[in-house]
């Protein structure tokens, strides 16, 4: 069984209509490989990488919200999930600003080899293949610019880790 971290922004309408009717996330998370879906970014095995680059596994509290959402309000109903977490609007703000601080494509390539002899899931970051650190580059890039299009929305934001087979 493998585990992926998606992202998704939540408007106030989705979030109610995630409360009133939790099939609805399932639904969104199975259409995601047949259709691009606005606000979802799949981060498939590299979310403990990410978040190793960014937060330390947590240290830096901020960033240790933005791939895993450590302070946010769990998601009822989410037993199919090895974790569902919500961060509030204003959270969502906060992340997007540190953020917008970060080069992708530096950040990634100075932290890069921080995941070199670590534990990381899917063992990501072993190998320092270019291609591997590219795509963590284009990831980060793209979270940042989930991070900026939540925040101008004051939209929430759920993370999930998914258990996937």
């Amino acid at each position: 069984m493998a585990l992926h971290g998606i992202l998704i922004t939540l408007s106030a309408k989705r979030l109610s209509q995630l409360g009133a009717d939790p099939e609805t996330l399932e639904d969104v998370l199975e259409a995601r490989h047949d259709t691009d879906i606005p606000g979802l970014l799949d981060i498939g095995l590299a979310w403990d990488a990410l978040d190793v680059m960014l937060s330390e596994r947590g240290k830096d509290a901020l960033l240790g919200d933005a791939v895993l959402a450590r302070s946010g309000d769990d998601l009822a109903n989410a037993d199919t999930f090895e974790a569902a977490r919500v961060l509030a609007p204003p959270r969502v703000a906060e992340i997007a600003k540190k953020l917008a601080e970060l080069d992708a494509r530096a950040h990634v390539r100075a932290r890069y080899p921080s995941l070199a002899g670590r534990k990381i899931y899917a063992d990501l970051g072993k190998a320092a293949e270019d291609e591997e650190r590219e795509a963590l580059e284009l990831l980060l890039a793209r979270m940042v610019a989930l991070y900026q299009e939540a925040a101008r929305a004051k939209h929430a934001m759920l993370s999930i880790v998914l258990k996937a087979s």
